[in-house]
């Protein structure tokens, strides 16, 4: 796990809860580790971004800087997100920020942003984000709900044509009444998925360390 980048299947699936795991079981493992969340759209009330909030916290870290490369306050694809700010990303300085965080700790996880694609760019997508990183391993969270079936096939779909293969599959419940879902998403999922390819399920705010080794 020395490096791992966590998608989705969409926004809102539990991407940063099992990042969050993640990097508290390396921590209390004292490893030297990191997790980082590139980039980031949709300021709270606060002015703060919660997904990266969490990722400080349990990191206790104060600047958002160490880990966070572009945030924009709109609530968008990153792309017309970073364009209402008059702002746009740079592909080359988002993969080499990211690589140098990698070589700077023993493990690096990175959570991405929204589904594979989800534009960064008018025209690059965060699948080919992953594919710049081909060196990391791949997890998929899934959001367990109505249309979780369809949004997990097309995800695998593309990864199949980008040569990547999900070492981990985390079919997950964001509430109480999604647990419901976690069975007959991965039921029919499986048929499609390689071999050595891991599914997990974590239940509503199940701890990622209980399903995780």
């Amino acid at each position: 796990m020395a490096k791992l980048f966590i998608t989705g299947t969409d926004t809102g699936v539990g991407k940063s809860w099992v990042t969050r795991g993640v990097i508290a079981s390396l921590l209390a493992a004292q490893k030297q580790a990191v997790a980082v969340k590139p980039v980031v759209c949709g300021a709270n009330r606060a002015g703060g971004f919660d997904d990266l909030d969490q990722l400080m916290q349990v990191q206790q870290i104060a600047n958002p800087d160490r880990i966070n490369c572009y945030r924009f306050a709109q609530t968008a694809a990153p792309s017309q997100a970073a364009a209402s700010a008059g702002e746009s990303i740079d592909p080359k300085r988002l993969i080499q920020w990211c690589r140098s965080m990698a070589q700077a700790h023993d493990h690096c996880v990175i959570e991405g942003i929204g589904g594979l694609m989800v534009p960064l760019t008018p025209r690059w997508l965060v699948a080919d984000w992953i594919e710049a990183l081909a060196d990391f391993q791949l997890w998929l969270v899934v959001g367990c709900r109505l249309g979780a079936i369809n949004q997990t096939l097309l995800t695998l779909t593309k990864l199949q044509q980008m040569q990547r293969q999900p070492s981990r599959i985390i079919f997950n419940a964001t509430t109480r009444e999604n647990e419901a879902w976690i069975a007959p998403v991965r039921q029919a999922v499986e048929p499609f998925v390689e071999h050595d390819c891991q599914l997990l399920e974590l239940p509503y705010a199940a701890e990622v360390s209980d399903v995780i080794d």
